[in-house]
């Protein structure tokens, strides 16, 4: 039977550079002999003999790496036992620390740094561990878990499946005059006639059981099959904003209704008639929203003027002076702004306009108001925003 024991191949190669640079060193050595003055011999002679000890103490080190076995306790059945190093997972971090050292000891007499083995590379915590994590209370830790988890993305919201216009304009139309067959299929499979910008799900959920219910506390899959969570993106509902660039030309499959935060194209509030319809469309699809963003997109690229909406996002709030645009707002509200409206001043008309449609015209409680707030969005390269 052939011996299980095979011989390190890191001791090996270990054994070979120590012979080699035995050989270097009494090379170099008689060499500086042979062309020294003869009132040196001696020092170089103890050198050499220093060499030779330093040599042959690393070469019984790795005697002892490569033949020692261990008397140890298993870790599973806590019984004295007679095998190699390598049956225990657990004295793999002995052995790696004892070829460190010998290592570094190499490292220190030829001048160069050796590199890690893969063992003690993969041993080595890569992060900075917090021990004391686990005895803070279940509401502090659950918190924390919240707090890691990305805010802010935006997805939109757009009409931009090419694959759909693809295939009705190759699909002849229903000569009963309904709905054109590719469209009937789609709404029959699940899938909404529109397309929303994809985000990574966090990983933090992976991390633990607690992690992964803070991560179902703080949001949910939206925009899936039939308008449920299957096959959809996970939504942080507190934080994150859905930016509906282009409204829906049906909301089947679409379900709106846990989205706490809404954002429309700043252009769509500059008279009172975008303003109460848009209000409309959120009562009766975004019930449980809290707040509606004035989204300013001007949005550029250096090879392109609209922006690829995968790029990252950056939000910037908008002063009461910024100028949004024309409007076309009842005088009695407008007497004072001008041509051009700033921020300031659109607030202040689209607050009250929506505030008097919400309680006045549509009779519902004050609470179903929004908050209004307006931002500027700009997509490019994280590059440009160093």
């Amino acid at each position: 039977m052939a011996d299980s024991s095979s011989a390190d191949p890191l001791a090996a190669a270990t054994s070979a550079l120590v012979n080699s640079i035995q050989d270097y060193v009494r090379a170099a050595v008689a060499a500086e002999v042979a062309n020294a003055p003869p009132h040196s011999e001696s020092a170089l002679q103890t050198r050499l003999d220093s060499v030779i000890q330093e040599n042959t103490e690393l070469k019984e080190k790795l005697r002892q790496v490569e033949s020692k076995t261990t008397s140890c306790r298993c870790p599973l059945c806590m019984r004295p036992c007679h095998v190699p190093k390598d049956h225990h997972p657990s004295t793999d971090t002995a052995q790696a620390d004892e070829r460190d050292t010998i290592k570094a000891a190499f490292s220190s007499y030829i001048g160069v740094a050796l590199p890690e083995s893969k063992l003690s590379r993969h041993l080595r915590p890569k992060t900075p561990k917090f021990s004391q994590f686990k005895n803070f209370p279940v509401e502090i830790r659950m918190k924390i878990w919240k707090l890691a988890l990305p805010t802010g993305r935006v997805f939109d919201l757009s009409m931009g499946d090419g694959h759909l216009s693809r295939v009705l304009r190759a699909t002849a139309p229903n000569p009963n005059g309904g709905p054109n067959p590719a469209v009937a299929m789609r709404q029959a499979s699940g899938l909404a006639e529109m397309t929303v910008t994809a985000h990574k799900t966090p990983k933090l959920r992976l991390a633990c059981k607690e992690a992964n219910r803070a991560f179902l506390e703080a949001g949910g899959f939206e925009f899936g099959l039939f308008g449920g969570s299957y096959k959809g993106l996970w939504f942080n509902y507190a934080e994150d904003i859905l930016f509906v660039r282009e409204e829906p030309r049906a909301w089947t499959n679409l379900d709106m209704s846990r989205i706490v935060r809404v954002a429309f194209p700043h252009t769509r509030f500059m008279s009172k008639a975008d303003i109460t319809s848009k209000m409309d469309l959120i009562l009766d699809h975004f019930t449980s929203c809290k707040e509606v963003i004035l989204m300013q997109t001007m949005e550029w690229d250096i090879r392109s003027c609209l922006t690829s909406p995968r790029l990252p996002a950056k939000l910037f709030p908008l002063g009461a002076e910024d100028p949004i645009g024309a409007h076309d707002y009842p005088k009695e509200l407008s007497n004072e702004i001008g041509n051009v409206a700033a921020w300031g001043d659109v607030k202040r008309v689209v607050e009250q306009i929506g505030r008097e449609h919400v309680i006045e015209v549509k009779r519902l409680r004050p609470s179903r108001v929004p908050k209004f707030t307006g931002m500027e969005m700009v997509r490019a390269r994280p590059s440009y925003f160093d």
